[in-house]
């Protein structure tokens, strides 16, 4: 077996799993399962960052401790039945969400003062400390916690199983394009020093097979009928948004290997064989599922304002 076979086999299967995972959370129709699903890998996600961030300037018990018990918090809020008593039982949980970035912002900051005024950290020391920690937290556990806003929404579980599929699709679609026209018609990568396998060939062949298979999906699933993926109102809103969408996998990936490249660890984790840890599994839907339900609510009122 060839080692880029090997490669697409394993990456297959362990995303395969992620979906499965999933995909039966949804199907269970139970909203704590799901719940705890999210939780769970928001959790392991954690362990990984509080490994990769060994020898480094960051709090690592601070990102832990926030990575571990804010999405089980959020998961309560969203869940707990008492929210309808009140106000709105749907802002809750986003003041929740950013109450949460807002503390542990101060936490971290009062850290990295200790550290400076009786560690006798420097100050390039402390920023490199700092920004560290905010970002062991925010992406992507923070980010990806806000696929537990759907639990206020039991309707918003199938289109965000339908929001991961597209996002994992665009790296695999991009990786097989890749592999079979990568180098034939251009010469530089896509981000030669960020991930130099990434090629222009396979992002262009994953933008069509993604926005095609996209659309197919969305009827499979039951969020649209098959006579409504067709109409032009449709496909006026779907490739705008789906091109947003994948663009926003696409950079959530190079985050995740941003970051690897930047704290020169190689693979965040071993857990899945082709892909390394969950911090590889979520860090591209820490993107789409984020930005989607803070952004794309608003994109498309606009949309529907001009059309």
């Amino acid at each position: 077996m060839s080692p880029k076979l090997k490669t697409f086999l394993e990456r297959g299967f362990s995303t395969i799993v992620l979906l499965s995972l999933l995909g039966g959370a949804v199907a269970w129709n139970e909203p704590i399962g799901y719940a705890g699903l999210i939780c769970v890998l928001c959790n392991l996600t954690s362990w990984e960052w509080f490994n990769m961030l060994k020898g480094t300037n960051a709090n690592r018990i601070l990102s832990l401790v926030a990575g571990i018990l804010y999405p089980w918090l959020l998961a309560a809020v969203c869940l707990s039945e008492k929210l309808q008593l009140i106000g709105d039982a749907y802002s809750t949980p986003y003041t929740v969400t950013l109450g949460a970035v807002v503390l542990y912002t101060v936490l971290a900051f009062c850290g990295q003062l200790f550290r400076m005024d009786y560690r006798g950290k420097t100050g390039a020391e402390m920023m490199d400390g700092m920004g560290l920690t905010l970002l062991s937290f925010v992406y992507p556990v923070w980010m990806f916690s806000f696929a537990l806003l759907c639990l206020q929404r039991e309707a918003a579980f199938w289109p965000m199983l339908w929001l991961v599929l597209f996002t994992k699709m665009s790296d695999i679609w991009a990786y097989v394009s890749g592999v079979l026209l990568g180098g034939k018609f251009f010469t530089r990568k896509f981000s030669p020093s960020v991930s130099p396998k990434k090629t222009w060939e396979g992002i262009i062949g994953s933008i069509i097979i993604t926005l095609i298979v996209g659309a197919v999906l969305l009827p499979v699933l039951g969020i649209f009928h098959w006579d409504e993926i067709v109409s032009v109102d449709f496909l006026s809103v779907y490739i705008p948004l789906g091109l947003l969408l994948f663009f926003l996998s696409v950079w959530g990936d190079l985050a995740g290997s941003l970051i690897k490249r930047g704290i020169a660890v190689k693979d965040s984790g071993s857990l899945l064989p082709g892909i390394g840890g969950i911090f590889d599994l979520i860090d591209s839907p820490a993107f789409t599922v984020s930005t989607s339900i803070c952004i794309t609510p608003a994109l498309v009122t606009v949309l529907g304002l001009f059309c």
